[in-house]
């Protein structure tokens, strides 16, 4: 499902998957690691596997949060 986005609401980044759960993944961004739950990620219906290297669009307060950004 792909809601209307705009732009200031979400980023996209540049990830490695590194563990995936019912509800969430672990990624790293080659400085630090952050669980982000699939709830938050746009298109989460796409492969997400561990040992991928994706770009996912998360909201920009999460990306902050997380320290992604």
């Amino acid at each position: 499902m792909t809601r209307k986005l705009e732009s200031e609401e979400f980023c996209y980044v540049e990830v490695e998957i590194r563990v995936k759960t019912d509800h969430a993944i672990l990624v790293h961004d080659c400085k630090r690691e952050a669980w982000l739950p699939l709830s938050q990620i746009e298109d989460a219906d796409d492969v997400l596997e561990p040992g991928h290297h994706v770009e996912l669009l998360i909201p920009t307060w999460l990306a902050t949060e997380k320290g992604l950004i």
